[in-house]
């Protein structure tokens, strides 16, 4: 399988099942959470993504995000930097970090550093959660990866922004007045 967390103007998205991978998938977060917690005993570990919810289209790479206090930010991050290579540093604000697996191929890999609570805690747990308990929302999400099959990561990634848009404001407005539990 093609490493689908290197990305580049040349690079296509393709999809399939969830479920074509589910095994994988859970080995895969099996031992990155061991890995991650012998590092990190404390940490909160989440398996996040298309490869989480049941029933979803996905590229086939595996998320998962590690939430921190603000204060284990950077500690945590300095951590994970020795566990795993630094991804799209680019991308990187003050509550938020991502890192690959170079070795995990089948199937990539990622791991999402977030703080708790944070806007970009938003884009992982909370929007896993939201997929899982909406299948008209994932019967959308996966309606969109088809019309999206075999177009360029970046047409796809700018696409994808504006698709959550609407939802992640819905999801900050709930947590501005405490209807998420974090």
């Amino acid at each position: 399988m093609q490493n689908l967390l290197e990305t580049g103007p040349m690079t296509f998205v393709h999809f399939i099942p969830e479920a074509e991978i589910r095994e994988a998938a859970d080995a895969a977060v099996g031992e990155h959470r061991r890995r991650i917690l012998e590092h990190l005993p404390g940490a909160e570990i989440h398996h996040v993504g298309a490869t989480a919810v049941p029933g979803a289209l996905t590229k086939g790479d595996v998320d998962l995000a590690v939430r921190v206090e603000p204060e284990d930010l950077q500690p945590t991050q300095a951590e994970l930097g020795r566990l795993y290579a630094i991804h799209q540093p680019e991308n990187w604000t003050v509550t938020y970090a991502s890192f690959r697996d170079p070795r995990a191929t089948d199937p990539p890999v990622g791991v999402q550093l977030v703080v708790r609570d944070s806007p970009d805690d938003l884009l992982f747990v909370a929007l896993r959660d939201l997929l899982r308990s909406d299948p008209d929302l994932l019967a959308a999400y996966n309606a969109f990866k088809r019309e999206h099959e075999g177009t360029s990561y970046a047409v796809y990634t700018e696409a994808k922004e504006r698709f959550w848009e609407p939802v992640l404001a819905r999801l900050r407005a709930q947590a501005q007045i405490g209807g998420l539990d974090g």
